[in-house]
């Protein structure tokens, strides 16, 4: 890399880093001298979700969480209890429309007037909004998201800014000897506070959990901690200890929080009586709370983190952000980590040249990963890995490319890490096969040898080797021990009802997908100047739909080949085509398109190269052929004959069936024993 080249970097990194900084500064002020006006919120009968926002005095404080509200309406359905706790002040909310406005009789105090809300709602959910905030586009929906997609929640907090856009909290955790934390070392943009991840509460000014437990029963804060004070944070240990529900932090709710001026008073004996209820709470607190408390060894908040996962830790590191609807590999990778979220893992991914801009990024996110992106001028990745502060985390490498790039620093910087090569399939093997289509190319061979090297050293290296075929398994005995193979395939299942898919007279067409991967153009090249001329002649109107972005590397024109290109969403070409073509010279692995084919019961054409690894029958579950005549026999066969299309159709599943979500759960979890029994081993 020329200095020229150097230097241009360093200022577009600069540029962008500065750029991520900015956009949080934007500081928010509250007009004191406002004019109400006129808000009529929409009105439900059976919201899902209550609102309640206690106050006293402040009006127009909330006034402007009010306006907020009405600026960035929810799509899930709400009603809103406002709650006067005496207020001293006079304070008129008549012009708004649609809200229920509570007059307590005498002052309550915020966690009595929190209950009393509480058993007015008419939500099945309860959300608590102090007075003292302004809500961000998109404030309820996401915390109601987490609630939707997630599997045992009890309680939602949000990403909570100050009025200059910096981050106040990212969650609150406790750490040994019971030292409370909020979640606020990190600048608002860093990775580490942008996904979904356990804590132990979120403050209460920007909270969603359920009106009542599992038993009916009602969620109320304990009127011990009355007048306020630990209030939230009781509640949500009550549901994690005593209900078993996880606590979760989103950083897709935004909320700017006026932190102290909600409940407080700037008289100085009043904030003293505070201070001694704060510290009379937390004592309270500490007492109620002691052995759950006790039990938590972690000595800052990535500890902490990674103990409410059980220290269940894995790191997976590729060279982008896996593009789940674009090809196979990356949608197996997918499935892969969803599964081990699902298996109660905290997750991370590390893709050094990421950026925040990455349309991919919020989805891992979402999905509780911690991904990485460039949020720092120098070292931000060095910085990242350091802080992954699991003891043996399982680190996951895909590719041998990516393994050799990246092992060497996760050994020196993690402790004890269980190092795992996936080798998605055996590279050397498809450029070696590629070879003896051109055996003059020297690019070829020199690609053939450098993947070699590198697939030797990575499963010399790592702890566990991940081929993605019991053939390329049994090959791969050349270079490692086949006790340290596990075989994870594809992750395929039915994503329509067979009955209910178009017929054989309703489809017309082939269908091809594939992205700008060479056995995929070598494939349509094939399609175009060989198979197809000869399907021409017996059957001219015959038309191929060609699927991804392999087309970007394609110089074709005919009317009757179609290259569509990406298309983010391909079920309409599944369902009304009438067969793929999967016409594949060389290659390695197991094709992802063959089993999306069999996931909406498609009936398939194509070479023992494109059958590799999956288990099929010729005849029974797919057809099977190799050169151009014999594809075009095939295609017109499959696409004239009624009896032959619905028999293999029917036994698509069946080619599933190795390919399960089950499967891929039991394959997890033979790593989870042989990474322990690799830690048995170090401890001994």
């Amino acid at each position: 890399m020329g200095l020229r080249t150097t230097i241009k970097n360093w200022i577009n990194k600069t540029e962008y880093v500065n750029d991520l900084h900015a956009k949080g500064i934007q500081v928010t002020d509250i007009p004191l001298d406002f004019k109400p006006s006129k808000l009529v919120f929409p009105y439900c009968s059976n919201p899902t979700v209550s609102i309640i926002i206690p106050f006293y005095n402040q009006e127009a404080y909330t006034w402007s969480c009010l306006n907020s509200i009405y600026q960035h309406l929810p799509t899930v359905s709400f009603e809103i209890l406002l709650i006067n706790d005496n207020s001293s002040d006079s304070v008129d909310f008549s012009l708004i429309e649609n809200i229920q406005v509570i007059n307590n009789p005498k002052n309550l105090g915020f966690l009595k007037s929190v209950n009393r809300g509480i058993s007015l709602a008419r939500g099945e959910y309860i959300y608590l909004l102090n007075n003292d905030t302004i809500v961000k586009k998109g404030f309820l929906d996401a915390l109601y998201e987490v609630f939707e997609t997630y599997q045992n929640v009890g309680a939602v907090g949000s990403k909570l800014l100050n009025s200059d856009g910096s981050l106040q909290e990212a969650g609150c955790i406790f750490t040994k000897d019971g030292n409370i934390s909020q979640i606020v070392k990190k600048e608002h943009y860093y990775p580490e506070v942008n996904y979904i991840y356990k804590v132990d509460y979120c403050s209460g000014c920007s909270l969603l959990f359920k009106k009542y437990d599992d038993n009916h029963e009602l969620n109320l804060f304990d009127e011990q901690f009355a007048p306020a004070y630990f209030e939230e944070t009781d509640l949500c240990f009550s549901l994690r200890y005593l209900q078993g529900k996880d606590i979760y932090y989103t950083p897709f709710s935004q909320v700017i929080h006026f932190n102290g001026v909600s409940y407080n008073s700037k008289n100085g004996g009043e904030n003293q009586i505070k201070q001694q209820f704060f510290q009379k709470n937390l004592k309270k607190f500490k007492f109620k709370w002691s052995k759950q408390i006790a039990d938590i060894s972690a000595l800052n908040a990535e500890q902490r983190i990674l103990e409410l996962y059980d220290n269940k830790s894995i790191v997976f590191f590729y060279y982008r952000l896996p593009e789940y609807d674009n090809n196979s590999g990356d949608l197996r990778l997918t499935e892969i980590i969803k599964a081990f979220k699902a298996l109660g893992y905290h997750i991370t991914l590390i893709v050094e040249s990421n950026r925040i801009n990455n349309s991919y990024l919020s989805f891992f996110q979402k999905t509780g990963v911690s991904t990485y992106y460039e949020y720092r001028k120098r070292k931000g990745l060095r910085k990242f890995i350091n802080n992954i502060q699991h003891i043996s985390p399982i680190c996951w490498f895909y590719t041998a490319d990516v393994f050799i790039s990246h092992y060497k620093t996760v050994q020196k910087l993690l402790q004890k890490p269980k190092l795992v090569f996936d080798m998605v399939d055996i590279h050397h093997l498809r450029l070696l096969r590629m070879l003896e289509l051109d055996p003059l190319n020297k690019d070829l061979k020199k690609w053939h040898l450098k993947a070699l090297e590198n697939e030797k050293i990575a499963s010399s290296k790592a702890d566990i080797v991940i081929p993605i075929s019991d053939e390329e398994g049994i090959y791969m005995e050349k270079f490692c021990s086949p006790d340290k193979m596990t075989v994870i395939s594809n992750v395929h299942y039915p994503k329509v009802n067979i009955e209910q898919t178009p017929s054989f007279q309703h489809r017309i067409g082939l269908l091809f997908i594939g992205s700008k991967h060479l056995p995929n153009i070598d494939s349509v090249q094939f399609l175009y100047e060989d198979i197809m001329p000869h399907i021409w002649k017996t059957n001219p109107e015959i038309e191929l739909q060609v699927v991804g972005d392999v087309n970007t590397l394609l110089n074709i024109s005919h009317p009757k080949i179609k290259l569509l290109g990406h298309v983010p969403d391909i079920t309409e070409y599944f369902l009304n085509s009438k067969l793929m073509v999967a016409p594949l010279r060389y290659g390695a692995g197991v094709k992802g398109k063959i089993g999306q084919a069999f996931e909406y019961y498609l009936p398939v054409v194509t070479s023992k190269i494109g059958a590799e690894g999956m288990q099929l029958i010729d005849g029974e579950t797919v057809l099977l052929a190799e050169t151009a005549e014999e594809f075009a026999e095939k295609i017109l066969l499959l696409y004239t004959d009624e009896g032959l299309w619905k028999k293999i159709q029917t036994n698509s599943e069946r080619g599933l069936r190795p390919f399960s979500r089950e499967t891929l759960f039991n394959k997890i979890k033979e790593i989870e024993t042989k990474v322990q029994d690799l830690v048995t081993i170090v401890q001994k």
